[in-house]
């Protein structure tokens, strides 16, 4: 009977695991045991299982202990309106928006609105190294919009980057080679604060709103 009785234990542990069944991968048992992650594609929001706030959510608390800095502000929100570069495909037109600090390390991916002619994207391509954690991504816009996003002040570890000098890059292009590129400096301090940058050629009706 005891023998029966461990034999039934072990059945029932190992059909909780899915060990027993032929063909299953470690991750894919990882992924069936452990509580579901909130994930978000802009201002991503990871949620731990242990009862802690959001890390990396607009407002989330973020612990410094872990190596990430911690602030009252919450989020940058970002709004251009472009216009063509003036390339063959116009007005359809690829782009990116994203974040370097003052001295141009990268940072972390805004949006990204490109597929396959991605490769003329040449400084978004050569400073993210592919990168699009949290970002917005999509497809060739078949024509230009106001873009109006939002970067929860997080880096791609999903860390809130330390107060100091940053700066917007934005890319764009509508043609088969590279396209128009301007930066916009801002500071992340710990009081909010908006900026209207100065337009250029293909970006337009600029704001940096920190709050």
């Amino acid at each position: 009977m005891f023998r029966l009785w461990a034999a039934m234990s072990m059945c029932a542990c190992l059909a909780i695991a899915g060990c027993y069944e032929p063909g299953v991968g470690k991750d894919e048992l990882d992924d069936a045991v452990q509580a579901p992650v909130d994930l978000f594609s802009d201002g991503g929001s990871v949620t731990p299982t242990d009862g802690r706030p959001p890390i990396d959510a607009p407002g989330g608390s973020i612990d410094a202990a872990n190596g990430c800095d911690s602030s009252p502000l919450s989020a940058l929100r970002i709004v251009v309106r472009t216009t063509p570069y003036g390339g063959r495909y116009q007005p359809k037109n690829i782009g990116a928006i994203w974040i370097e600090t003052a001295a141009g390390q990268y940072v972390k991916t805004v949006k990204r609105w490109a597929n396959r002619r991605l490769q003329y994207l040449t400084r978004y391509r050569t400073a993210s190294g592919g990168d699009v954690t949290d970002a917005i991504t999509g497809a060739t816009l078949t024509s230009h919009i106001t873009h109006d996003v939002t970067w929860n002040l997080t880096d791609r570890n999903r860390c809130e980057v330390p107060a100091g000098q940053y700066r917007v890059v934005m890319e764009l292009t509508d043609q088969d080679a590279a396209g128009a590129y301007a930066t916009f400096l801002f500071t992340k301090g710990t009081t909010p604060a908006t900026t209207n940058p100065t337009a250029t050629a293909q970006f337009h009706d600029l704001v940096l709103d920190l709050h």
